[in-house]
């Protein structure tokens, strides 16, 4: 009986032996091919924009540049004060990125003795309807504004704003607050000649009405003034000879990267 078992066990090794050398097939779930794996020495597909809002700006610089909207300032405009602006979306952010001209920075900032200073606007537009909104400054209306201040005390400091709507009054247009400042819906960072802000989208859609949150698509500008709130520059902008000669550009459209 102990030969038996012996034999037996021996077989079994043998079996087990055989088998492994002679299957060369990876095993794999049935519903899964080969095609189907992911190759490490393959490139993503989708390289991933990352930003950090800290005021150093070599990630702009290293980041997927198709996937970043960006304008430069038109010589023929009527401002010189702001070189460059970009936008990049994901799912959860939108960053913004400002590049000042540097004299004009300069200027600004030597003006401001002790008060705050550089105010902006985000200017947005979410449901991709231009009859409605404020119709000044752009050649698409626009809902919504996001408005703080650059710079404090002569030098940049960091960014928070009050949401505005665009509604209808009692009697006219006017801008309804919707989020005070404070509330993390926007934060920025500069230094040198540049700035950066993030807003975030999820604070951003709880505050406006079901039917203007911000979706896939979307269309933004940016509006510059100096420290007593006249027109610093407008970004995106045209020429001044071109259209009725104001200078005003169309806003960017901005596709969510996802």
């Amino acid at each position: 009986m102990k030969r038996i078992f012996a034999l037996l066990a021996m077989a079994s090794v043998m079996c087990v032996f055989s088998c492994k050398k002679g299957d060369t097939t990876p095993t794999q779930p049935e519903d899964k091919t080969p095609s189907d794996k992911t190759d490490p020495q393959k490139p993503d597909d989708k390289p991933t924009v990352k930003l950090t809002i800290d005021g150093k700006f070599e990630d702009w610089a290293a980041a997927d540049q198709t996937k970043i909207k960006s304008f430069k300032n038109n010589p023929d405009s009527p401002w010189d004060a702001v070189k460059e602006i970009r936008v990049y979306a994901n799912a959860d952010f939108v960053y913004f990125y400002i590049r000042y001209n540097h004299d004009s920075l300069e200027e600004q900032l030597d003006l401001m003795e002790g008060e705050d200073g550089l105010p902006i606007r985000l200017c947005l537009n979410t449901d991709g309807e231009f009859t409605s909104g404020y119709e000044n400054y752009f050649l698409e209306h626009y809902d919504f504004i996001i408005e703080g201040s650059l710079a404090a005390e002569g030098e940049f400091t960091d960014f928070d704003g009050t949401l505005h709507q665009r509604v209808q009054g009692a009697e006219k247009m006017e801008w309804k607050e919707l989020l005070k400042p404070g509330n993390n819906l926007v934060f920025g960072k500069g230094s040198g000649d540049e700035y950066e802000i993030m807003l975030a989208r999820e604070i951003f859609n709880n505050a406006v009405p079901a039917d203007q949150k911000m979706g896939d698509k979307f269309y933004a500008g940016v509006r510059f003034y100096d420290i007593a709130w006249g027109e610093l520059s407008n970004m995106p902008n045209e020429s001044a000879e071109e259209g009725d000669g104001n200078g005003w550009g169309h806003l960017l459209e901005i596709t969510t990267d996802k």
